[in-house]
């Protein structure tokens, strides 16, 4: 079954599917769609949870080994997978197809990928996935519907605004989503409950910061190693959280990875940048970053990245705003930290 993602919401709460296919390359939406699916699961007596990055050489037995293995104090587990480039491969098809066919009782299957390209919508992996459970695309919210999306989020915090607040917010915001919801925070925590001036928004909503973070990526796509250094520090001393940051250098990285997964493949260049949707202002840049890369660079910057995640998360030992300079300066072409001091 395929729904958007305003209904899932509704079927969650008419029953938990035994698979969920999540994918998109929103990534605000898809963790909150991730959320709520793991909190359902989790109300509904899924107490054990297991989660498994496909990487390189992943192998897919683990995926059936792990769905046979209940623990003695768990009667219910819930499998996450999770595939950034929604390329599962020959044997991740087949045993995903496999699992879709015979999927195991007290047991739930959340899958998480990046966004999927035409022909893997007509895959029958997929086509197998959807029929056993549930297919959610999550698409970036356009601009003529962002007002509408932040009252709905404003609503959930018992808040409201006037169309014209609703648009200068939305102004300010545009295109990045968990920026938007962090906003949206601040005033609740600012001004409580209740209706929201165009005044209240203007003096607590900056969007100086939402410039600069998108200008932190840019600058390391251009291979300006000494503004990178300029931008993270002086963002960091403005107090901007690493998360934004890193979802914004991220987004860029995973562009530049599908793009050379595409030229690996037999595309010409200007063909993979439109599959992309790059803009054309922005092609010279991403060419630029492109003559630069690989395929493998582009794949370790991505494992890069979802390890400072983890880092900022307190989910794994280091230092977030080092690790973040690190990956901006190998995707400016500069890697080695002590060039730059």
């Amino acid at each position: 079954m395929k729904i958007p993602f305003a209904q899932l919401q509704s079927q969650l709460s008419n029953n938990l599917a035994p698979i969920y296919f999540v994918s998109g390359d929103e990534p605000f939406q898809v963790d909150e769609a991730c959320r709520m699916i793991r909190t359902t699961a989790e109300q509904q007596g899924f107490t054990e949870r297991q989660v498994l990055h496909v990487e390189r050489g992943f192998d897919w037995t683990a995926l059936i080994a792990e769905s046979n293995n209940l623990s003695l104090f768990a009667e219910k587990k819930l499998i996450e997978l999770r595939i950034p480039n929604a390329k599962p491969g020959r044997e991740g098809t087949k045993a995903l197809q496999e699992f879709a066919a015979a999927f195991p009782q007290d047991t739930c299957l959340l899958i998480s990928a990046g966004k999927l390209d035409a022909a893997q919508t007509r895959s029958k992996w997929l086509k197998s996935l959807e029929q056993a459970g549930v297919l959610l695309q999550v698409w970036p919210v356009e601009t003529a519907r962002l007002p509408q999306w932040i009252k709905q989020r404003l609503a959930l915090r018992k808040l409201s605004a006037s169309p014209e607040a609703l648009k200068l917010l939305a102004d300010r915001v545009e295109g990045n989503l968990l920026a938007a919801d962090q906003e949206l925070e601040k005033l609740r925590l600012l001004y409580g409950e209740g209706e929201l001036s165009t005044e209240q928004i203007r003096s607590a909503v900056s969007d100086s910061a939402r410039y600069d973070i998108f200008s932190f990526a840019d600058v390391a796509l251009a291979g300006e190693s000494a503004r990178v250094s300029k931008l993270l520090f002086g963002l960091k001393a403005e107090g901007v959280e690493p998360i934004l940051m890193l979802w914004a250098l991220h987004r860029e990285i995973r562009t530049l990875c599908l793009i050379q997964a595409e030229i690996k493949n037999g595309s010409n260049i200007d063909r993979a940048m439109a599959g992309q949707r790059v803009w054309d202002k922005r092609k010279s840049l991403i060419k630029g970053a492109l003559q630069r890369s690989s395929l493998e660079k582009a794949e370790r910057w991505l494992k890069h990245s979802r390890q400072i995640d983890r880092i900022i998360k307190g989910q794994e030992a280091g230092r977030a705003w080092d690790e973040l300079l690190e990956l901006a300066l190998q995707v400016a072409g500069q890697p080695l930290l002590a060039n730059c001091e």
